[in-house]
């Protein structure tokens, strides 16, 4: 891959003191993809740290999902956030950033739709990884040597797409897969679409899938989302998107999974309804198992959502509170473990 250098723009003094007080130290910062694309972010550190540390760039799930793993006004997880804090009081930096083109980002977005295509295509994501990341190994406290990648949902594919594309000499030290998809997207949309449509008849649940699997392929071999939708599928298929999803569908997660060297954490809540723990997890645990190289665990959570939210009872949707408290110490654990010299 190629390389660019990340800009070292800082702006300090946004850290409170309850944060320093708690062992947190946060700064708001930017940085610079390949495309010139600046991007905000929050660069996460342990207080008073000396020595310099592990450290890990977050990356959220898809949609408008902002660094803390939110999509404000409608849902708030506060996901990425609190792992950063958590693993920041065992001594872990993050970095995680806004997506391009919105929240902090916003103004960076082309005025003219037109070029949204391009903007929005998977490839500038997948950059923008790897400008996080190289901010990331720069930084004086941080340990170039043990910075790794951690994804959530859309976020773990793009960790994975990355470390594909890198030299030995630059791949992450570790990688951590949370609630990550192990089989080809067209396939994990199909089953959600397929939950979403129980109250249709078998006839028209039929032909509504079908006509899904039409549009999916279409994309697949032109990259260009056709003129004509459903109604009910134009805001998963935005006419701009053709190459952000044709870069995806060709993507086999388990296939990258197999392929990366290093070791491997794999975080899945067995309640998850939007990436199977029975069929992604288990499909990722199996590619990792051929490797000849690197070893993997997998913590599953039980009554846990894609979010990684304990669920209250079956009501609960997994998307507001808190967090399992034992999973950024399992996380620290696990990682601490992989780069003890």
């Amino acid at each position: 891959m190629r390389r660019w250098l990340a800009s070292l723009l800082f702006v300090f003094g946004l850290c409170t003191s309850a944060q320093a007080a708690e062992g947190v130290v946060s700064q708001q910062v930017s940085f610079t993809s390949h495309d010139g694309s600046v991007l905000a972010g929050t660069l996460t550190l342990p207080a008073g740290t000396i020595e310099k540390v592990p450290a890990l760039v977050l990356l959220q799930g898809s949609g408008p999902t902002n660094r803390d793993g939110n999509q404000p006004p409608v849902m708030r997880t506060d996901l990425l956030r609190q792992i950063a804090e958590g693993l920041a009081r065992k001594g872990i930096a993050t970095l995680r950033y806004d997506k391009r083109g919105m929240h902090a980002n916003a103004a960076g977005r082309p005025a003219d739709p037109a070029d949204y295509a391009a903007y929005f295509n998977w490839g500038h994501f997948v950059d923008d990884a790897y400008a996080a990341y190289a901010f990331l190994r720069a930084q004086p406290g941080v340990d170039l040597h043990k910075t790794g990648l951690l994804g959530h949902s859309e976020g773990g594919t793009i960790a994975l797409d990355l470390s594909s594309r890198l030299q030995a000499g630059e791949k992450p030290a570790f990688l951590i897969l949370m609630a990550t998809a192990g089989r080809r997207l067209d396939v994990i949309v199909r089953e959600q679409l397929d939950r979403q449509l129980g109250s249709l008849k078998p006839g028209q649940k039929r032909a509504f899938l079908a006509e899904n699997d039409r549009i999916s392929q279409a994309i697949r071999d032109t990259g260009t989302v056709p003129a004509k939708l459903p109604q009910a599928l134009n805001g998963l298929y935005p006419s701009y998107s053709g190459p952000f999803w044709q870069a995806q569908l060709k993507l086999d997660p388990a296939e990258l999974a197999q392929r990366y060297p290093g070791p491997v954490l794999l975080v899945q809540g067995d309640a998850d309804i939007q990436v199977s723990a029975q069929r992604d997890a288990v499909a990722l645990d199996r590619a990792l198992q051929k490797r000849s190289e690197g070893d993997h665990t997998l913590i599953l959570l039980p009554r846990t959502s894609h979010n990684l939210k304990p669920l209250q009872d079956d009501k609960d949707p997994g998307i507001e509170g808190e967090i399992d408290p034992t999973l950024t110490d399992r996380i620290a654990t696990w990682l601490l473990s992989k780069l003890a010299p």
